[in-house]
């Protein structure tokens, strides 16, 4: 799954981790992860394969506090060869039919950097709607990023 996840980023410019910050999580701090995951029932991962091979990844997480525990936000992503295939909009789907499911969750969160086209147009063909921006919150080698904020009301 690391060696997948590493893939993914040397091809992702628009990933907010690097290979480096991959490269650092050891199998003990996955195994804790997917352990703390389990003991709450507003997280969630889901996962996409193909012929048994890891393609594909959304996990989410609601807020920690009472007042915020309605909303959380999400991560994805897929190994690029599997881009553009309707796996991101598949794993997105899973999130919003488990989240309307679930009594605690009303709003799905999330951020994407403003030159992944691609996403955003996923994104807003699902009925999620842009709330605002942090202006250059992604520093990059040639310069900066905006994040937009998004969000779809479950």
């Amino acid at each position: 799954m690391l060696i997948a996840a590493s893939k993914a980023l040397v091809e992702a410019p628009y990933m907010l981790s690097t290979v480096e910050d991959i490269e650092k999580v050891t199998l003990e701090d996955m195994k804790g992860l997917l352990e703390f995951y389990s003991q709450n029932p507003n997280y969630v991962k889901f996962v996409a394969e193909v012929e048994n091979k890891l393609v594909g990844a959304i996990d989410f997480r609601n807020g920690d506090k009472e007042k915020i525990a309605h909303q959380g936000s999400f991560a994805m992503t897929v190994l690029p060869e599997y881009r553009n295939n309707g796996i991101g909009k598949a794993l997105v789907e899973s999130l919003i039919t488990w989240a309307r499911n679930n009594d605690q969750i009303e709003k799905i969160c999330l951020e994407v950097m403003e030159e992944n086209y691609g996403a955003i147009n996923l994104y807003k063909s699902m009925n999620f709607v842009e709330e605002g921006r942090k202006m250059k919150a992604v520093k990059i080698e040639n310069g900066y990023q905006d994040l937009i904020l998004m969000a779809l009301f479950v």
